[in-house]
């Protein structure tokens, strides 16, 4: 089976290219099942019970996050009304939302989870590494898929290698910077980081000026998203039907015209 998954979704430009794009993607890829990172949805931060939906209708069968999972407030209300949404384990509040699901594809029970990193990161609860190993001793499943949602290699690298065995699929997302280390470990699917579905000419999917005038001239700014033609990132798992280990992992990187 193929799992097709699309990192961080970042504002209109990214949401509004994923929406358009998702249906021919997975026939382009022949996808099985599709996960998408929603957690820049929402201008840059956070997502919404609207998005949401369109992303469901488009055709991802569970969203993730991140660290901006609650920036807008009004999703913790909400929660039950998104039943593919998964929030990170290790953050504030534990008592909102799923912090995993599993659903049916074919004859395989896919696990998602999601949990966020330590190192140069703000909110979590625990380190990624306890949290994961928390979720995995709740999880009855063929196929493990963990986003995760860490800034640093490192981190992410050891968290490869501890859980190797016991996932399937270990994708990172949060630096919106697709990285070429896509490889099979141990029959884990790995990737420092899947890259961003947001505007292409941009700072990490913000308005490269309103980035310049905070970041140089030390001017107080608005997060301003960029807009324009965006690039769509993310990868194709291939996973063994037998086994349910990953086989073969594939970098996508689309841009305006492909």
């Amino acid at each position: 089976m193929k799992i097709l998954f699309l990192g961080d979704i970042v504002a209109k430009s990214g949401r509004e290219a994923v929406v358009r794009m998702l249906p021919d993607l997975k026939i382009r890829y022949g996808a099985d099942f599709t996960i998408v990172n929603g957690e820049n949805a929402a201008h840059g931060k956070g997502i919404t019970v609207k998005i949401y939906r369109a992303l469901k209708a488009a055709g991802a069968d569970v969203i993730t996050l991140g660290n901006h999972a609650f920036s807008k407030r009004e999703i913790i209300e909400k929660l039950p009304e998104c039943p593919d949404l998964v929030r990170p384990a290790n953050m504030e509040p534990q008592d909102a939302g799923q912090t995993f699901v599993i659903r049916t594809c074919g004859k395989h029970r896919i696990a998602v989870i999601n949990v966020v990193g330590e190192l140069l990161m703000d909110g979590s609860t625990e380190s990624p590494f306890t949290a994961a190993d928390k979720l995995l001793q709740q999880i009855d499943a063929d196929i493990i898929f963990c986003d995760l949602h860490a800034e640093t290699t490192s981190e992410k690298e050891i968290f490869l290698r501890l859980f190797a065995d016991r996932m399937t699929a270990v994708i990172g997302t949060h630096t919106h910077v697709q990285t070429a280390d896509e490889k099979i470990y141990r029959g884990c699917a790995f990737m420092t980081d899947a890259g961003m579905c947001g505007a292409a000419d941009s700072i990490l999917g913000r308005d490269a000026e309103e980035v310049i005038a905070r970041t140089v001239r030390g001017e107080k700014t608005h997060y301003t998203p960029a807009e324009g033609d965006a690039m769509i990132c993310g990868c194709l798992i291939t996973v063994d039907d037998e086994t349910s280990r990953a086989v073969g992992i594939e970098r996508i990187r689309l841009t305006a015209g492909d």
